[in-house]
């Protein structure tokens, strides 16, 4: 069968250009996957090669002989970008570069050819991943009858010839044995089995199953190409401080020691001076919930929600989305709640401004989410996708004294999501009424 190269990112990734937070995964679930199956090509991404070992030496072989390498140039990817730049000069045919329809591109190439298709950020819409497969579906099926160069290297330089070589290996084929690659032994299937995991409110098993990934990745002695991945290093944070909250109630100790492993796993991706909205996220989460400690001294308690709030603040600036903010909102009680004065005052001024952005941008989510979701029959997604949006609105209209707010609550509560994003919806809102209270 053809072969399909898909280069792009990987999960969630921030677009620096919008600051709009983009799921790369559906975009490849949704449209070139099923496009390129359409078409007649066997597709397939980094991920779903072998994950352990070095990942170069397949994916150069996969850029050298697929039959079609379709590139998504979206969030200005710099891997995606170089691939495509290899791909380029090793092939003068078979490459479809695709990007979501507000990237702007960085580099001078007027002279290529970008798809463009509309992303909705969580997800794409239903029309536009019908619309967009169809378009793919009919391109891959034209360029299998083309010999018309759409390469610029080629392009422009009319005198070259692609390279040769004397033999080569089926990238999927992996540690010198025959046939695919066992679906178990991917990445991609870890990966699925972890989020599975987190669905099920299991954080050992899930970071057990991350662990096991970022050794696997993990740099070796003087070999940094092979470094961790910063999606498994950031999900890796996030079970290992969610265990701790499930320590705290009973084990404030071992609690305490999750959030500083956490906290040891973040540094990897150097928080003080990272521009990336997730990481962020997880840096302000584990210091608020650090801060929390029993025994905390008021001086260090200070100091972690001080840096709660720096890296909340430029987390929201960079995406303006409702959820950092609710949680930028929030750290801005906590510390009117223990500060006098003046500073009590602008805390809580500063609280309410952002909540009533907030507002406005999970009211903008949901209606463009329902409007997605309204078709799909996979109501486990569709929950997992709505929720938070919904309990985010209730939260800041109950901040801000709105009696809309405890409806909008009941709206959350019936959608029936995992028990702990309940928990943690509830107990942030208790904690806030306590606080306004005092």
């Amino acid at each position: 069968m053809l072969k399909c190269f898909v280069v792009m990112g990987f999960g969630e990734k921030t677009d620096p250009g919008t600051g709009r937070l983009l799921n790369l995964d559906a975009t490849y679930r949704h449209i070139i996957k099923p496009a390129a199956q359409t078409a007649g090509y066997d597709c397939v991404r980094a991920d779903e090669v072998l994950h352990s070992g070095v990942i170069d030496i397949p994916m150069y072989e996969m850029l050298m002989d697929a039959d079609l390498v379709v590139a998504d140039v979206s969030t200005s990817n710099l891997n995606a970008m170089f691939e495509l730049g290899v791909r380029y000069a090793l092939k003068p045919r078979s490459t479809i570069v695709i990007a979501e329809s507000k990237f702007n591109n960085p580099f001078d190439v007027n002279h290529i050819v970008i798809r463009r298709y509309t992303h909705l950020g969580t997800d794409i819409g239903f029309s536009e991943v019908g619309r967009m497969q169809q378009e793919l579906t009919e391109l891959m099926k034209a360029i299998q009858q083309s010999d018309a160069p759409d390469s610029p290297v080629y392009s422009l330089l009319s005198i070259l010839q692609p390279p040769l070589r004397k033999g080569k290996q089926d990238p999927m084929k992996g540690s010198g044995r025959d046939g695919p690659v066992a679906q178990d032994e991917t990445y991609a299937a870890q990966w699925q089995e972890a989020m599975a995991a987190r669905a099920a409110s299991d954080f050992i098993k899930e970071k057990s199953i991350l662990l096991a990934v970022y050794e696997s990745q993990a740099a070796k002695s003087g070999e940094d190409e092979n470094a961790a991945r910063p999606r498994v290093i950031r999900e890796l944070a996030f079970a290992t401080y969610k265990i701790g909250d499930e320590e705290l109630k009973t084990n404030p100790s071992a609690a305490a020691a999750a959030y500083e492993e956490a906290i040891s796993f973040l540094q990897m991706l150097d928080p003080d001076q990272t521009t990336d909205p997730e990481t962020l996220g997880l840096w302000s989460g584990v210091h608020k919930r650090r801060s929390a400690l029993p025994g905390r001294s008021a001086k260090d308690r200070f100091a972690d929600l001080d840096t709660a709030i720096y890296a909340a603040e430029r987390g929201f600036l960079i995406r303006q989305d409702y959820y950092t903010g609710i949680n930028l909102a929030y750290l801005f009680e906590v510390r009117a709640s223990i500060s006098s004065g003046e500073n009590k005052i602008a805390d809580r001024v500063f609280a309410n401004r952002v909540r009533r952005r907030v507002v406005d941008a999970a009211e903008k989510a949901l209606k463009l989410l329902r409007e997605q979701f309204e078709q799909t029959e996979d109501r486990g997604t569709k929950v997992m996708t709505l929720y938070w949006p919904q309990a985010t609105l209730a939260e800041a209209l109950i901040g801000l004294d709105d009696p809309r707010g405890e409806i909008e609550l009941e709206k959350a509560k019936q959608m029936e999501p995992a028990e702990w994003m309940v928990e943690i919806t509830l107990q942030q809102i208790e904690d806030l009424k306590r606080m306004r209270e005092a």
